[in-house]
């Protein structure tokens, strides 16, 4: 919830009241309390945003990017090994169902990795995170530290 300090001042005054002079001189003595306002809004969208990371691929990067004002430059690589998925629901089983066998022009047919080809691809590491030159590496590490989960591997990489 917003709250506009002036836009509620302005609002409680009865229409007979709304003279310039007394709605100034009202918006000087609210002007603290509008600042402080102001302030504990950014505060709380913050705290709301730190209470809700985790380490989600997409939260994470996009509590990067908000936090280092890089809106598109910041952005996580993961691995995903390629495979094919196979539903357990009969419904979607025939929807999903790869076409598998000889090449058919207009056909599609999904590629399938080697073993271990996506894998090599990413050097043992289970995310890549694309960072712009300039950024300090170290806080970047820092932050995904806080919030990686045991046993996961990562790579930073400046572009």
């Amino acid at each position: 919830m917003d709250i506009d300090i002036r836009h509620l001042t302005y609002q409680l005054l009865p229409p007979h009241k709304r003279q310039p002079n007394r709605t100034n001189w009202l918006m000087a003595l609210l002007s603290p309390l509008a600042e402080l306002w102001d302030e504990f809004y950014t505060w709380r969208a913050n705290k709301r945003m730190m209470v809700n990371v985790n380490s989600q691929v997409r939260i994470l990067e996009g509590y990067l990017r908000k936090k280092y004002k890089q809106p598109f430059n910041i952005y996580i690589e993961s691995y995903n090994d390629g495979l094919l998925w196979i539903p357990l629901n009969l419904e979607e089983s025939e929807e999903m169902l790869p076409a598998i066998g000889l090449i058919a022009e207009g056909v599609f047919h999904k590629e399938i990795p080697l073993q271990d080809e996506v894998r090599i691809y990413f050097n043992g590491v289970d995310f890549k995170v694309y960072i712009p030159k300039g950024l300090d590496r170290t806080l970047i590490a820092a932050e995904i530290e806080k919030y990686r989960q045991a046993l996961v591997k990562y790579e930073i990489i400046e572009k």
